[in-house]
């Protein structure tokens, strides 16, 4: 397999092409239905379902992680509705909430300022964690009161993220709109470093505009990338020939 494999067309198709139990790490961001204007966000049958998920367990290493991008809230439950389908295949480990910067919303209701991930494992005894990029570089304070030794002298890294910025992603005001959904490579990185190794290979099914890639590469993983919308694709390509 070379480093870098990008497809245009429909995920469910694409992935039956890939081999048996040879993905390391599940990593996407599928659509959430009726967030954004874009026409293929307000279609009504949602591309990530069962026949999706059972060609994720196929393909994926016994050692693989899943991580799925998902939100809940009044236009988007795909939290709730992703959940019976990825317990059909594979086991959960936990639920990560980004914190955001900037919330939107209507004037009467709470801010939305979150987006969630969905954590799971092909199985539950055997999968990859590294255990060297659990921390953060935030120092744990000292005292002399506790009797243990800590492992590390940083604090371990929770499973609520608001030190990532979206506004590191490429969506301001003074630049470029890649994508309206982009997530920050910082946050992508985050993931692929706690759950492959160098050379492991990293496949996003909805991969927009290429941030999973152009994190897998920087950090010397092999990448396989699918995105349906010919806008997209070339933007993600782009991006992700530019690391090369």
């Amino acid at each position: 397999m070379s480093n870098i494999e990008l497809y245009q067309g429909d995920c469910l198709e694409v992935i039956k092409k890939i081999p048996n139990e040879s993905v390391d790490l599940i990593l996407t961001d599928p659509p959430y239905g009726n967030i954004i204007k874009e026409e293929w966000d307000k279609k009504n049958d949602n591309p990530f379902n069962s026949e999706l998920c059972k060609e994720f367990y196929r393909i994926l290493k016994p050692t693989g992680n899943v991580y799925i991008w998902c939100g809940i809230g009044e236009k988007s439950r795909s939290l709730l509705s992703f959940i019976p389908i990825l317990d059909e295949e594979f086991y959960f480990k936990d639920l990560i909430t980004w914190k955001k910067k900037k919330g939107i919303g209507m004037r009467k209701g709470w801010l939305y300022t979150r987006e969630e991930c969905l954590w799971y494992v092909k199985d539950n005894k055997q999968f990859f964690w590294n255990k060297e990029n659990q921390y953060s570089e935030e120092k744990r304070q000292t005292s002399n009161k506790n009797k243990c030794v800590p492992k590390s002298e940083y604090k371990r890294i929770t499973n609520v993220w608001d030190d990532i910025s979206e506004e590191t992603c490429g969506n301001t005001k003074n630049k470029e709109k890649l994508h309206p959904c982009i997530k920050p490579i910082e946050l992508m990185e985050r993931i692929i470093k706690v759950s492959t190794v160098e050379g492991n290979v990293v496949l996003d099914c909805f991969m927009g505009s290429g941030s999973t890639g152009v994190a897998a590469l920087n950090l010397y993983r092999k990448f396989i990338g699918i995105e349906l919308d010919e806008k997209y694709f070339q933007i993600a390509q782009k991006r992700i020939q530019n690391v090369v």
